[in-house]
């Protein structure tokens, strides 16, 4: 996640929500590939938010 602004807490879990679904889509699609790129961001948007006080 490199967007270069501040995002609220309840932006990224939405962001996580969003990408999660769209995921598991692309895995029962068939599009492994797509489906580990957004995992890729989830879990760039997970690490942002535990480093959150």
């Amino acid at each position: 996640m490199s967007t270069g602004e501040t995002q609220s807490v309840n932006d990224i879990r939405t962001a996580i929500r969003e990408l999660s679904a769209r995921a598991e889509l692309a895995r029962k699609e068939g599009r492994d590939a797509d489906a580990a790129e957004l995992e890729q961001r989830v879990d760039g948007y997970r690490t942002e938010l535990g480093a959150r006080p």
